[in-house]
């Protein structure tokens, strides 16, 4: 570090004395504040703390921050002796006496290149009003003393060697911060003796910060780090999903010789720096810090954002106190499979249609694209668009059937995401189901007979929403009832209540199979037709009438139907009323381990049979009390983390499937139960 023109003069003065100990040269623990209590004084970090203190402050004081030691290993002897007056620290308006013979013999004893020293030696010199050599009473004394310079020396990290260890810092002038920064290495013996006092370059030193997140995969039993930033135009870049959330990490790099340095928040001294991290852009990424100290960024729109960190020393108060500062350009996207439909894929067997990847927040043509499936066939599956053709069996919406998308940037070097679209192959039947509305749910009814003033559902049965590809100028569906000459035609985008004089009719239950509320108000014959539509036209029309009795008249509903409707659904087969009944797989727990933070990582084998997850876990045995449950949204999901748990107690976590179907939710039952206990 370049010496500052007034520096001489700062330190000149007695009030030099406490020059860094009130600016005292900072420790950093990335990202936790330690304090120091009075059981931890004379742990072996504390003192390797001090050690690296004094001495910055001794190298300080005598303008030698930037001077080797000789060759043979011997420090400047100005400076040993200021370190060693800080040793026995500098209390204010006290002056503290110290026997010369034990002062020099302490200054021999914490130097390996200092062979002799004697008073003649303290006598050559020069105390810059430090300390007073009362040479005819033989004494040391060590006067009281205010503030000073704003000159630093910030304790990056240590690292062990045979014997000893090394110590890492940066001198730093927060009255000239343009100067060029200064980093420095301290090698200490393991008997407290200081070795050497040497310059690291520059060019050696780096800060990486990385941006990631642990992921579980179907063959690994532990989570697996996956980073997000991406070597990218001569420049790292982070590409990150829309709507998710990542951790951040900061580590500082030591080239010192032949060896490398990674100094982060574990290996760290005694007290702390501060990171700050801000968003260029808060609607695209915010970030957020949770009470263990850590970084989340939360990620909530579509585009760039820079991410601007500083590290900067905790216990000064200057906005100027920055160490280490940086950029991390961001990318926020979402890649998604086009399908020409908004309620999933349905395809006919042997059907064929063309597929499209999106991407939206990146340039489309930096980008480029592998398609894979796991039924039918694929055509041109290295471009933005394919085309998939489907088998010629049917394919239940059990089965996993899946098409998916790698998009990748760098000229396909580097894969950036995957995205899937479940599928089905059906030859859409279509029925006109219809069921009585009781305390129970809907029951799937027989025959042809409604009771007027009785509630009713009308579902159009086979109609799946992702039959309805390609409309883009028309509605997928149309349901018409009609009854003595009077008629009320309905679509997906009418949802009114509609009261006529033969029935009242309401909206459905939203999603799955088209279906209205009805409740007939008078007797005679109700007439409902179907019809949905593909590429905006007519597709697949079915009809029914049924026959609407008045409410007095004994139902016929529940009668055996001798010859049901061959396009019925078996569910509708028996001759009594039926519940309509759903089973969902359950999904297997494979382990719940606790992580570092008061942490519980659950990972479970992936169950695309419902539409997602319940996450249950409770520090009873038995579930009897405190349970606390979460639901996972996305059926794709395979892990989870639980946080803020307490430590010592031990907690029992089961999961169980969900899915929807008719407006109804089902549950499958729960998995095993794993216990872990929160150790750390």
């Amino acid at each position: 570090m370049k010496k500052s023109k007034n520096l001489k003069g700062k330190i000149g003065a007695v009030m030099l004395s406490l020059v860094l100990a009130l600016t005292m040269v900072v420790t950093p623990s990335m990202f936790t504040t330690k304090s120091v209590s009075a059981d931890e004084e004379n742990t072996e970090n504390v003192k390797s703390q001090k050690i690296f203190d004094n001495w910055t402050m001794a190298a300080q004081i005598a303008d030698k921050t930037t001077n080797y030691f000789d060759a043979d290993g011997t420090p400047d002897l100005q400076t040993a002796v200021f370190y060693t007056e800080l040793q026995y620290g500098i209390k204010p308006n006290t002056n503290e006496e110290i026997k010369a013979e034990d002062f020099c013999k302490k200054v021999k004893d914490n130097f390996t290149g200092i062979k002799s020293f004697t008073e003649a030696d303290l006598a050559k010199i020069n105390p810059l009003g430090m300390y007073t050599y009362d040479q005819e009473n033989h004494k040391i004394i060590i006067p009281g003393g205010g503030a000073g310079s704003g000159l630093i020396c910030t304790f990056i990290g240590q690292n062990e060697v045979n014997f000893g260890n090394v110590k890492y810092g940066k001198w730093k002038d927060l009255a000239v911060p343009s100067e060029e920064p200064y980093y420095i290495a301290l090698d200490v013996k393991d008997n407290g003796q200081i070795k050497a006092y040497r310059e690291i370059k520059s060019e050696d030193v780096s800060v990486d910060v990385d941006i990631y997140r642990y992921q579980y995969s179907d063959d690994e039993e532990e989570p697996v780090k996956v980073s997000y930033l991406k070597d990218y135009n001569k420049g790292k870049k982070a590409f990150l999903p829309n709507d998710d959330h990542y951790n951040l990490s900061l580590y500082i790099n030591i080239k010192d010789g032949e060896e490398n340095h990674i100094f982060n928040e574990d290996n760290f001294g005694d007290q702390s720096l501060k990171v700050r991290i801000e968003s260029q852009n808060k609607d695209i990424l915010t970030i957020n810090e949770d009470e263990d100290g850590d970084f989340r960024i939360l990620t909530d729109g579509i585009g760039t954002s820079d991410l601007k960190y500083k590290v900067q020393t905790e216990s000064v108060s200057d906005d100027d106190n920055t160490i280490f500062e940086g950029t991390i350009p961001c990318n926020v996207y979402d890649l998604s499979i086009d399908a020409g439909t908004d309620g999933g894929l349905c395809l006919l067997p042997n059907e064929s249609r063309q597929l499209s990847a999106k991407i939206n927040g990146i340039d489309e043509n930096e980008v480029t694209y592998k398609w894979k499936t796991t039924q039918g066939t694929l055509e041109n599956a290295d471009q933005q668009t394919c085309k998939i053709i489907a088998p010629s069996t049917t394919l239940s919406s059990e089965a996993n059937n899946v098409v998916s998308v790698k998009a990748y940037i760098n000229n396909g070097q580097d894969e950036l995401d995957t995205a899937e679209e479940y599928f089905i192959v059906q030859d859409c039947n279509l029925s006109v189901i219809h069921e009585l509305m009781t305390d129970r749910g809907y029951v799937v009814q027989t025959g042809d007979t409604l009771k007027a003033g009785q509630a009713y559902r009308i579902r159009l049965n086979g109609a799946l929403p992702g039959f309805g590809i390609g409309n883009t100028d028309h509605t997928f569906y149309i349901l018409k009832f009609e009854q003595d000459g009077d008629s009320v035609v309905l679509d997906e985008n009418k949802e009114d209540l509609v009261d006529n004089n033969f029935a009242t009719i309401s909206v459905g239950v939203f999603g799955g199979e088209p279906n209205r509320m009805i409740t007939p108000k008078k007797a005679g014959k109700l007439t409902v037709t179907g019809t949905i539509y593909r590429e905006n036209k007519e597709f697949k029309t079915e009809t029914k009438t049924f026959t609407v009795e008045s409410d007095n008249t004994p139902s016929e509903s529940t009668k055996p139907d001798p010859t049901p409707n061959p396009s019925q659904p078996t569910t509708a087969a028996p001759a009594t009323t039926t519940q309509v009944k759903v089973t969902v797989k359950k999904t297997t727990l494979k382990s719940a381990k606790n992580a570092k933070g008061k942490k519980l990582v659950v990972k479970w084998k992936k169950n695309t049979a419902g539409n997602g997850y319940q996450i249950q876990y409770s520090i009873s045995k038995k579930f009897a009390k405190g349970n606390k449950t979460k639901t996972i949204s996305k059926n794709k999901t395979t892990s989870y983390t639980i946080k803020k748990l307490k430590k010592k107690k031990t907690y029992y976590v089961r999961i169980r499937t969900y899915k929807k179907v008719s407006g109804k939710t089902y549950y499958s039952g729960w998995s095993s139960v794993k216990k872990v206990k929160i150790k750390k």
